[in-house]
């Protein structure tokens, strides 16, 4: 009894760490699969299936972030990630131009913090960037919605 005792402090806080791993991996995860689709709906200047091209029910050019902030299947992720939506090109000075052939950025940023240990918080990033295959009129246009890219 002691013995269980004396052990079962630590063993609750490994379980509980790993937990907590497995649910960060899974956020990021979400991310990344996320950035790869809506880098993929920025290529190729469309929105996703639920805001077709020239529907009444998506409007606006911050249309596309706010989808992929929807997108989320973690229920932790679907308030609290912040989609930015950039071109690399611009960032390394090359023409802003924003036509076919130059890259499009999709960045997910998300605050992850351990459960039992608020202090401790990383930044989890997913990311995907793709070439445009057509020029990026429904969503490029607003500079509220299209951010310098981070370094």
């Amino acid at each position: 009894m002691v013995e269980f005792a004396l052990i079962l402090f630590p063993l609750l806080i490994l379980v509980s760490g790993i937990i907590w791993f497995g649910i960060g991996l899974n956020y990021w995860l979400d991310m990344q699969r996320i950035a790869n689709q809506g880098a993929r709906w920025a290529a190729v200047n469309n929105w996703p299936p639920q805001c077709p091209r020239g529907s009444t029910s998506c409007t606006g050019s911050d249309a596309l972030s706010e989808t992929l902030r929807e997108a989320a299947i973690a229920n932790g992720l679907r308030n609290s990630v912040r989609v930015v939506i950039c071109f690399p090109s611009e960032a390394s000075g090359g023409p802003d131009v924003r036509e076919g052939g130059d890259p499009v950025r999709i960045r997910l940023e998300n605050d992850f913090s351990f459960f039992f240990i608020d202090t401790i918080e990383i930044e989890l990033i997913g990311e995907a960037t793709m070439r445009l295959e057509q020029d990026p009129d429904l969503y490029a246009s607003d500079p509220a919605v299209v951010k310098p890219c981070p370094t």
